[in-house]
């Protein structure tokens, strides 16, 4: 069985980061991806329609997100899709499907040229509390990930250098290549 998701979109909003208890950090953004028309749709003059998808970035993923991306920046998102429970504010249980990221990409420039040089590109401000996460299954066995404190982490720039990093510790080594199809519109 295969459960793979590819999408290219904008994000609908800047990422909201945080990090688990044991310091893994976590961020949160929704994008909308343009539902294709047909030709006689078009035609009948009838707009586009847009799905606004949950996605969330685990660890360097995460931190990418939160240092490089924000509203508006066009992405390409590969991962799994997963239907995660909690609990709103009034004790409402609730589902919701998500994205889980194991490749995330910028597809523009950055806005600001300090986002090469590890310049905060969005985010900001403090995030809002959906619900609480727990750290995916493969981070609770260790697996050479990287546990340092959240205050270090935080403080380091991002690894990877730039709007156009790119994660390449995968756990899924069949599927680390999927998005090298995308040409990079800024090669020299």
């Amino acid at each position: 069985m295969l459960n793979r998701v590819i999408l290219i979109g904008r994000l609908a909003n800047d990422p909201e980061s945080k990090f688990t208890p044991s310091g893994i950090a976590v961020t949160q953004f929704r994008i909308a991806v343009d539902r294709p028309l047909s030709a006689e749709a078009r035609q009948q003059g009838q707009e586009k329609q847009a799905d606004f998808i949950s996605v969330v970035a685990w660890r360097q993923n995460a931190e990418f997100a939160a240092n490089y991306l924000g509203k508006g920046r066009l992405v390409a998102v590969e991962g799994r899709l997963q239907i995660r429970e909690f609990v709103t504010q009034d004790g409402q249980r609730r589902r919701e499907a998500e994205v889980v990221v194991d490749n995330l990409k910028s597809l523009e420039r950055p806005r600001d040229p300090s986002a090469d040089q590890g310049g905060d590109e969005g985010g900001g401000g403090q995030p809002q509390q959906r619900g609480g996460f727990a750290e995916p299954a493969q981070a609770r066995g260790g697996g050479g990930q990287d546990r340092a404190p959240a205050t270090a982490r935080a403080a380091a720039p991002a690894r990877g250098g730039g709007a156009n990093a790119r994660n390449t510790n995968s756990t899924n080594d069949a599927f680390d290549d999927d998005m090298s199809d995308l040409s990079d519109p800024f090669a020299e």
